[in-house]
């Protein structure tokens, strides 16, 4: 393999070390085996990395030696950049997201990782030189190649990465007196900018990413001289994220299942660590509990996330067994292929979603989520009361996940905004997410479980002088009803509009009836509307509009089906019905004034079932 020369690298440990103390930061000659007590005091010390020593890391890092190739992530191919020329500034792909990860110095961990594994020490070099020159062209916040170099979320993950780093180094054969005070500071620098609160993000997972490096830097070097300080802060910032950041039943605020996960697995990641070392947190474990319980109940029955808000194609339930809390939770990971599903229906009222999963008696599984919530705009989307709903192995009405975070992108407008969802669109306009007004506008405000029906009522005012109700009731094996009653003083033209999966396809029978087909297996659908609308629209991956596009994976964008149905008038609604497979379902709306609205289902089987809405 090819290793940087060692005069190479020293040049770029010196010209680091140059730079810092041009710096503004102080620079501490530090006793070294001083700071190593607390590393020596144990050989079981633990702590967060961003890679794990495995053989793709060993496969990475070989191509980095031999290549000068820089591989961060599976969204972006591997990029060549030479040393000769690598000055920090580099942005191959015009991507933010692709810079943040440079900056992470993913590239060090996994030559570090794959030291860990094969104990070669040209891998640790090769770190040794990636952290040198980083250094060199980015010794502080002051004097940085990028903007991406010292910001929030990449200086804690490369907290996380120097601690890997220095476990490694500290005794290895390459370690040398120089680099290693050099390091230290650069180490203590991060530190500082992390405590700092002008650094800090609040009211984002950035800021718990940032708690959790903090943590991990103030308790695994000790000789810091405020590491205590930073331990105090970490800890206090933290406690804060868990009033502010999660609903009291321990829903994360950010409006995405992933997003939970995320978090979820951040809160696990530090309390692991505080567990090792004895430091407990009764906040927290209550905490991960409740959060596990959600992610029980918010997976799909093939345990992947609904692609709600910024969410992307994922298993929810790649967690350790051992490191399950929650019954529920455990008994989900558990369930063996052909093993009936427990059915569930529940309501998170202070999180605005509502899941009801059921076993029908032909042995087909459904899944039914509908989110009514504006807690804040971070990772928001315009899909106040939109729904998502999977029969069998087809999801038929989807959500558009996140495609990337690049808002300038025309395909990142549109997963973000209304026309993407499940929902009612006002004067064919998107609302504004990232609008801090509209916060508390939106709700779920009842719900009904039932051994026969579910019911979930939601509503939300953000459209300016219009108040939108949406009420659902799912009646067991037999369909969904959709009833939205829209209020207003002025004229406005109302869609409402429907996302179909990529694997259904669509028969029109006339303008208020399609037949909803799935292509993967021999469920079907009856979208049906039981009062007359002005028009219909279907799209498929239209560009004028941009209309019918949904992404899984992240950067990855595909045509779907997009149903618009339309209406113009002050005050309206729309009666939609969804019929599983061939099943006959009527239903009647009672409305009689000053009295409770009345739905009366019938059919054949079962007769009929009446629900009374107080």
């Amino acid at each position: 393999m090819k290793v940087a020369p060692f005069a190479v690298a020293c040049v770029v440990i010196f010209a680091g070390l140059q730079s810092f103390l041009n710096g503004t930061d102080q620079y501490v000659e530090y006793d070294i085996d001083e700071m190593n007590e607390f590393w020596d005091s144990t050989d079981n010390h633990s702590y967060s990395t961003r890679t794990f020593s495995s053989q793709q890391s060993v496969d990475i890092a070989d191509q980095i030696i031999s290549h000068d190739e820089i591989y961060l992530l599976r969204y972006w191919d591997p990029v060549v950049i030479s040393k000769s020329t690598l000055d920090w500034s580099e942005d191959p792909f015009d991507d933010w997201t692709w810079q943040f990860y440079y900056h992470s110095l993913r590239m060090v961990s996994y030559l570090v990782s794959a030291y860990e594994r094969t104990e070669n020490i040209s891998y640790l070099q090769e770190a040794k030189w990636y952290i040198g020159s980083w250094i060199e062209h980015n010794p502080g916040p002051e004097k940085q190649a990028s903007e991406r170099a010292w910001d929030d979320h990449s200086t804690a993950n490369r907290i996380l990465t120097f601690i890997q780093f220095w476990d490694s180094y500290r005794d290895s054969p390459i370690k040398d007196e120089t680099f290693s005070i050099l390091f230290l500071n650069i180490l203590r620098l991060h530190g500082e900018f992390t405590a700092d609160s002008d650094n800090y993000y609040w009211g984002h997972n950035h800021g718990i990413y940032q708690d959790r490096a903090l943590l991990q830097l103030s308790v695994l070097f000790p000789n810091f001289e405020e590491s205590d300080v930073w331990n105090d802060v970490a800890n206090d910032r933290l406690d804060l994220h868990i009033i502010e950041d999660f609903t009291e039943s321990g829903v994360h605020k950010e409006h995405s299942p992933s997003y939970h996960f995320l978090v979820l697995s951040l809160m696990m990641s530090v309390n692991d660590f505080n567990q090792h070392y004895n430091l407990g947190n009764e906040k927290l474990e209550l905490l991960i509990h409740n959060m596990q319980d959600y992610l029980a109940y918010i997976v799909k029955p093939d345990g992947s996330f609904p692609l709600v808000g910024d969410s992307g194609f994922e298993n929810g339930l790649r967690l350790k067994e051992s490191s399950v809390v929650s019954e529920n939770l455990l008994d989900l990971m558990k369930r063996t292929e052909g093993e009936s599903l427990d059915n569930y229906c529940i309501a998170y009222h202070d999180s605005g979603v509502g899941i009801n999963k059921l076993e029908f008696s032909n042995g087909n599984e459904m899944y039914f989520a509908i989110f009514s919530a504006f807690h804040s705009t971070v990772h928001k989307q315009s899909d106040d009361l939109s729904f998502v709903l999977t029969y069998g192995d087809t999801d038929y009405f989807v959500d558009s996940g996140k495609y990337n975070f690049d808002e300038s992108d025309v395909y990142r407008k549109h997963v973000r905004s209304v026309f993407a969802h499940n929902t009612i669109v006002v004067d064919n306009t998107s609302y504004d997410f990232r609008e801090t007004s509209h916060i508390g506008k939106s709700s779920l405000y009842y719900s009904e479980c039932n051994n026969g029906f579910a019911l979930f009522q939601a509503k939300h005012t953000i459209y300016d002088g219009v108040t939108i109700n949406r009420n659902v009731v799912i009646i067991h094996d037999k369909g969904v009803f959709i009833h939205d009653s829209i209020e207003s003083n002025s004229v406005h033209d109302y869609s409402q509009i429907f996302q179909l999966g990529k694997n259904v396809n669509v028969e029109i029978h006339h303008t208020n009836e399609m037949i909803l087909q799935s292509s993967i297996d021999d469920t079907s659908m009856v979208l049906r509307q039981l009062e007359e609308v002005s028009s219909y629209d279907l799209f498929n991956g239209s560009n004028d509009p941009i209309r019918g596009w949904r992404s899984e994976y992240f950067n990855q964008i595909e045509p779907i089906t997009s149903v618009a149905y339309y209406k113009s008038d002050t005050s309206t609604e729309f009666r939609t019905m969804i019929q599983f497979d061939e099943n006959q379902l009527e239903v009647e709306v009672i409305q009689i004034e000053d009295s409770p609205l009345v739905y009366r289902f019938t059919d054949e089987e079962n007769g009929t079932l009446t629900i009374n809405l107080d």
